[in-house]
């Protein structure tokens, strides 16, 4: 790996960046760019206010915490900042709909949007122009972060990628709103960074996978609280060589390339590559969803098949491949291949509705399925960790024709703003007014940079209806 010379200190020249960048100073295609991905991202956090396990998640914090002071979306009620971090990042990942940066492997809103906006609900002087700066240096941090230390390499060896780097872009995000310089960015940083964590074992069964980047957003919110009462955190704490991020996590400082983190920053914006999802599951299985819905559009159906077999990245496989017994969570569902493949050809869609429990009770899903193989394929990996999400896909039919074709992955596909308002109304229609769905779209798009921060909280506070009732 390339990295940077001994005395370059690579988490100030982060702290630095971030501490800096003035609203002013944010070009007006960033800034917009910025607006979607917060759109989005509120989008994804009012669908999982009320799923079942953001409600225990809600009920349990209250047994341990009492405090009040910060918004918590969707449920008309005030918790302290920490919970709010925590929770609301829960929401935001609360059902695999939110950002992605292929490179960055991280879900970007979860952290940067929660924090910096627990951070303005205790600062009251906030303004939209300071949480659209928050929001901004976060986006840009996170993913460098991820790309500096080999992106979803980590996922391979069971690290849930987004959950460590995000600890780093919400510590800047709230640290922005806080108004923290390069010093006290710099701790802020280091007190939320050495909370790095998250275990992807967590994606068979159980709840607390959907609460990581919650857990990274609290982390942030709490450094950067501390940094600004002087509370001085680990110094170059991603770069240091013993027990720093990339020491500790990859194992040698020296397998980082942090020219990724640093080349740039400030100037070449990373965030301009942030991506939306438009399947409701794990982005690995997305290339191979639009494949099926593409073969359903051209008259496929599930009888003429006979079998499936999907090759893919060692990453992919070790992610995707298992085997999935019924009856099945949703949460499994949404990280298997398998299944993903299944729901996409037979309805063409892999959104909500496909990964909840009465899709998961459909035979013809299971019969699909067991007509699908999912194998590693080292040819995919011979492209490069850049185009991990390809995969080739062969559809043997029952009349003994075979299709093979090469799916394009989801990076490759434009962002769109005009996709991103579709899917925000698209997700949001019937969990609030018509009304008020008006008023956040506007007020997220248009809201000038003076108006308090205060005033997005008041949208985002009042109950919202249940996303889905089968779930639980």
């Amino acid at each position: 790996m390339t990295t940077l010379a001994a005395d370059v200190r690579v988490t100030r020249a982060v702290a630095e960046f971030a501490s800096g960048l003035e609203y002013a100073q944010i070009p007006t295609d960033v800034l917009e760019r910025t607006r979607l991905l917060l759109l989005d991202g509120i989008g994804c956090g009012l669908v999982g206010a009320k799923l079942p396990w953001a409600r225990k998640a809600v009920e349990a914090l209250g047994i341990v915490e009492s405090g009040t002071g910060a918004t918590l979306w969707g449920w008309g009620k005030s918790v302290s900042p920490s919970s709010a971090a925590l929770l609301n990042g829960t929401f935001v990942q609360g059902f695999e709909l939110d950002d992605f940066h292929a490179h960055g492997a991280l879900h970007s809103s979860a952290v940067v949007v929660t924090a910096a906006m627990a951070a303005a609900d205790v600062h009251p002087d906030a303004t939209v122009g300071d949480l659209l700066r928050a929001f901004t240096v976060g986006y840009e941090v996170g993913p460098r972060v991820g790309m500096a230390m080999g992106g979803g390499r980590l996922s391979t060896i069971g690290w849930h990628t987004g959950s460590v780097y995000g600890t780093a872009a919400s510590a800047v995000a709230a640290g922005s709103v806080f108004g923290l310089d390069a010093a006290q960015m710099e701790s802020a940083i280091g007190n939320s960074v050495t909370r790095a964590s998250g275990l992807m074992a967590a994606q068979y069964k159980s709840m607390v996978k959907r609460m990581h980047h919650g857990m990274a957003a609290q982390s942030g919110l709490v450094g950067a609280a501390l940094a600004s009462r002087g509370f001085v955190g680990t110094e170059s704490v991603i770069e240091h060589p013993y027990g720093g991020l990339a020491a500790a996590i990859l194992g040698d400082a020296g397998e980082a390339d942090f020219t990724k983190l640093t080349d740039g920053l400030g100037d070449e914006w990373i965030l301009k590559s942030i991506g939306i999802k438009r399947h409701a599951c794990l982005i690995m299985l997305h290339s191979t969803i639009d494949a099926m819905v593409e073969q359903r559009g051209e008259g496929l159906r599930a009888d003429d098949v006979q079998s499936i077999r999907i090759g893919v990245s060692e990453s992919v496989a070790r992610r995707t491949s298992w085997e999935m017994e019924p009856p099945g969570e949703p949460l499994s569902a949404q990280m298997n291949l398998r299944f993903a493949t299944a729901v996409a050809l037979l309805d063409g869609a892999a959104y909500v509705e496909q990964f909840s429990r009465a899709s998961l009770a459909r035979p013809e899903v299971w019969d699909l399925m067991r007509r699908i193989d999912v194998v590693h394929d080292p040819r995919i990996d011979e492209l490069g960790r850049a185009r991990r999400f390809v995969t080739d896909v062969e559809i043997r039919l029952a009349d003994g024709s075979v299709r093979t074709l090469q799916t394009t992955p989801p990076q490759d596909r434009e962002f769109d703003g005009d996709v991103v308002k579709t899917k925000f109304r698209g997700l949001v229609r019937g969990l609030v007014t018509d009304e008020r769905l008006a008023a956040i779209e506007d007020f997220v798009l248009t809201a000038g940079p003076d108006v308090p921060a205060a005033a997005l909280s008041e949208l985002l506070a009042a109950p919202v209806e249940p996303a889905l009732a089968d779930l639980d």
